[in-house]
Parts: C-alpha cells; structure tokens; sequence
C-alpha cells in the first residue's frame, strides 16, 4: 500500500504537471513539474496559522472554508518549467490543502481549490535555493524533483 504522502504526491503531479516541450515530436509547450513538496497535517494551531487561508479570530471565514471540505494536510508545492529557453532558474509556489486517506488510498487535491487556483502564487519568481527554504518553513520537503522527468 502506499503512504499518504504517495498519495498526495500522485494527485499533485496529476494535477500541475504537464509534458508539453518535446522539439522532436513538434510539441512547443512548457514541461511544468512538481519540483519540491512539504506536507504538515492540517491543524488550527498557532504554530500552523500562518499557513491557513484564514485568520484562526476570522469565524466566519473559517466556516466558509469548512462547509466546502476537510482537509487533511496542507502541502507547499514548488513548480518548475522547461521549454525552448531551457530549463528555468525560476519557480513558483504554493500552498495546497489536500485530503488523505490511507486506507482507502485516495487523495483530493481539490480542497479548497480557490486559495491556489485564483491570484498569483504565494511564491512567485524566485531561484531553486530560495524555493527550497520556502518550504523548509513550512517542513523539510518529502519530495524533490530539480531535473525535468519528462526529457531529461
């Protein structure tokens, strides 16, 4: 069985990744891959605030979030591209909040949605070093990925 950080890491790169930079095939498009990810279990503690969408004294907002799901885990995802430039220097980054369950084996990436999906990503344009220590805020990342998986 796989673990629930597996899990998890399979629906991200469902979800982010695409091979779409393949010269010899005539594809002209970006590869994009997941290049780093961090996971903490989701909690409402001080020590975890600041990676929520919310303010721990926002009611209101908080029951917003959860009548649309439970998450289980909140991961910091880090993207990386390569195209016709080359592979890029820069990445960007978010959170996610995603749900896990072992024995089912199934993880949503879909919780929450409109924190990632909508408005520029928390970390924006920066260098791989800077990425990596990004998500070191938040946990030492369970998963890097620096090279493009799909035309190395």
């Amino acid at each position: 069985m796989k673990t629930v950080n597996e899990l998890i890491l399979e629906k991200l790169k469902e979800g982010f990744e695409r091979n779409g930079y393949n010269p010899e095939k005539q594809m002209l498009d970006d590869n994009v891959w997941v290049m780093a990810a961090a996971i903490i279990p989701f909690r409402e503690t001080s020590e975890t605030a600041e990676f929520l969408p919310y303010s721990l004294n926002d009611v209101a907002l908080r029951e917003s979030y959860l009548s649309l799901g439970n998450p289980t885990h909140i991961v910091r995802v880090v993207l990386r591209t390569k195209g016709s430039y080359g592979l890029s220097e820069y990445v960007d980054g978010t959170d996610v909040y995603v749900s896990g369950d072992y024995d089912l084996q199934q993880a949503d990436c879909l919780v929450w949605p409109d924190t990632w999906i909508e408005g520029p990503p928390k970390f924006e344009g920066g260098t791989i070093l800077s990425a990596i220590e990004w998500c070191k805020r938040m946990a030492v990342p369970f998963f890097v990925q620096l090279e493009d998986p799909f035309n190395p």
